[in-house]
């Protein structure tokens, strides 16, 4: 039995331009048959981006380009592109043609960010003085064309659109050939590599992940970094809930510092895993004189694998630590300092703060702060709490001779985190009242009072919380709380998104933020707070998390992309209600808005204009007048 024949070949993508597109299907007709299929695009650099989302559509993973159109696609995209070079041999000979023609006055135009010319060279050579033009983007060439005092412009094919528009004579320089050919087989060889490397990444994690034994990876800060499908088994944690932490965190018995201090490369031991005597083989991962980590592998010992075995499970929940409250903003940090004072205070509090902004989990903080950190602490929804449900939920049942408890006996010596208060019925409102008031219930095994020893923390936006009775109001909020919306915590938004793209990245090392993505995080309102904050991060390590070397420009792409480019400009238009005036009379207000739009977009002022349904000279009136 054999693979079907008819899987894809490898995809390349040429973007060349206009006047050397006949050379490239020619060279590229000629090439061997490696199983790699060259799909051929004209593209300048005005229409690079609507030409490279065509070939990612097709398939294409690599891109070969001029020099010029490969440094631009280099500050975009994080694909390969494998630029044909022109050679200064390419230039001298169209120096000669323009020496040869009559032309005294030569002009070499240059893309600011490709490769510098050996001007001084080529003056050496051809006994004459040479003027490099060096140009930013397209529509500059055809100012420069026309102010330019020399009589022939080299250059590349946009170059000569310029000189023709301004009357004067030019020559195209492009890359010969032998230097396209050399181009498309690099990218033929680099592709299969790239094809090679993902497949033996393949295999290396499939046979991991489903050999017999239990591993565990760890890189240099002890974080885990891979937990194979059997350590899940054995354990009953998922990836998810291991990942971003560390061992020590998951398996406090594992002598990890004194392996770590010992300087040996390998240790065997034997340790509890689960209810179940495992050997555990410790594994010093190095790379040359470099530490990379451990490698753990858990082996269970034969006489402890017995069939249906039936213990306690692990269970990990999330880490609610006062001390790691993100709290560099002034608010916060009075808020968190608050917190620490009623801790120790037991007394019912309520939360009081719009919805996404984190009250559950400040909650969660306030009972691991308190003496109670040692009991459950559970969480009460109102939203899925019938009136039906409510009084078996709260205080359990008798039925057929089983009782099944219910929250306040689960609870008991703990705290109780109610949420969505507004959604609560009358009889639910009503359980919760009158055992506040009296302290006690009926318990329905026996009949007999139970003392209530729980405390209750609530958990409600402004209008939620005057929607409650007014007496279970009071009951609830004996210490009484504001929680900020994001917005009023600019400090601490940058910490947040980077705290939550390492949790899903920890081995990952792109989460510093550029200057641009900075000011996106802290100009965007999140209407959605916390919780919106947490989705967007999410959203952009996964994207993030599939490019090998992702530029700067790249990252920012990826956050606005993340957000929503409409969202971000719908929250601009709200901040900054004078764009949307007409006629516009704070004038302030208005040039805010365009320096905002300028600066995260990279719009063009005509750009600007054609938004804003006004012509480019009403808006140049209105940034310019007094």
């Amino acid at each position: 039995m054999s693979f079907s024949s008819d899987t894809r070949s490898f995809r390349i993508c040429v973007l060349a331009y206009s006047r050397i597109l006949h050379i490239v299907h020619d060279v590229i007709r000629q090439l061997p048959d490696t199983g790699v299929e060259y799909i051929v695009i004209e593209a300048g650099l005005a229409d690079q981006d609507a030409c490279v989302t065509r070939a990612i559509r097709q398939g294409c993973e690599i891109f070969v380009s001029g020099p010029a159109g490969a440094t631009l696609f280099a500050n975009h995209y994080s694909y390969p592109v494998i630029p044909f070079q022109v050679q200064d041999i390419d230039y001298l000979r169209a120096i000669r043609t323009a020496l040869d023609q009559g032309y005294q006055h030569i002009g070499i135009m240059r893309y600011r960010h490709a490769a510098p010319l050996h001007l001084d060279v080529f003056q050496q050579l051809m006994k004459i003085r040479l003027t490099e033009l060096v140009y930013d983007a397209i529509p500059q060439i055809y100012s420069i064309a026309r102010k330019t005092q020399c009589d022939i412009l080299i250059g590349p094919a946009a170059a000569q659109d310029a000189a023709d528009a301004a009357g004067k004579a030019s020559l195209l320089v492009y890359a010969g050939r032998e230097a396209i050919r050399d181009a498309c087989l690099a990218a033929g060889e680099q592709i299969k590599r790239i094809y090679a490397a993902r497949r033996h990444r393949v295999i290396t994690e499939s046979l991991l992940g489903t050999t017999q034994l239990g591993i565990v990876i760890i890189n240099t800060e002890q974080v885990i970094e891979f937990f194979n499908r059997t350590m899940q088994n054995y354990t009953g944690l998922t990836l998810h809930q291991v990942s971003g932490r560390t061992l020590t965190e998951i398996f406090p018995n594992l002598p990890l510092d004194t392996f770590l201090k010992s300087g040996l490369s390998q240790k065997d031991s034997y340790h509890v895993i689960n209810g179940t005597m495992m050997r555990c083989v410790f594994s010093r991962i190095t790379i040359g004189f470099h530490a990379g980590g451990v490698l753990l592998t858990f082996h269970p010992t034969p006489h402890n694998t017995k069939k249906d075995r039936k213990q306690q499970r692990y269970t990990i929940a999330p880490v609610y630590k006062l001390e790691k409250i993100t709290a560099y903003s002034p608010v916060m940090s009075h808020l968190v300092q608050l917190c620490r004072h009623i801790s120790p205070i037991e007394y019912a509090t309520t939360l009081i703060g719009p919805a996404g902004c984190g009250g559950e989990e400040l909650a969660h903080c306030l009972h691991n702060a308190s003496r109670r950190s040692g009991n459950p602490c559970m969480t009460l929804d109102c939203s899925s709490t019938t009136d039906e449900q409510a009084v078996s939920t709260l205080y359990g049942r008798t039925q057929n001779g089983y009782t099944r408890s219910g929250l306040f006996f689960h609870a008991a010596g703990g705290s109780i985190i109610i949420i969505h208060p507004g959604l609560a019925g009358p009889r639910l409102l009503a359980i919760l009242q009158e055992v506040l008031t009296k302290q006690q219930y009926i318990s329905p095994e026996n009949g007999e009072p139970v003392v209530l020893d729980i405390l209750f923390y609530t958990v409600a936006t402004d209008q939620e919380y005057r929607r409650l009775p007014i007496e279970l109001r009071r009951l609830l909020s004996i210490h009484c709380l504001t929680l900020p919306p994001l917005r009023d915590r600019p400090e601490d938004i940058c910490e947040l998104f980077v705290n939550y793209v390492h949790q899903q990245l920890p081995q990952k090392r792109h989460t510093h933020l550029s200057e641009h993505m900075t000011q996106l995080l802290t100009t965007y309102s999140w209407p959605g707070n916390i919780i919106e904050l947490r989705s967007v991060s999410i959203r952009y390590a996964l994207q993030l998390k599939t490019t090998a070397s992702p530029t700067l420009r790249y990252r920012y792409q990826l956050l606005m992309e993340a957000i929503g480019e409409n969202n971000v400009k719908e929250d601009l238009y709200l901040q900054y209600p004078a764009l949307m005036e007409t006629p516009v009379t704070d004038l302030e207000n208005f040039r805010a808005g365009i320096q905002k739009l300028h600066s995260l977009f990279g719009c063009t002022y005509k750009e600007i204009a054609e938004k804003l349904n006004m012509s480019r000279t009403t808006l140049w009136r209105l940034l310019h007048s007094t």
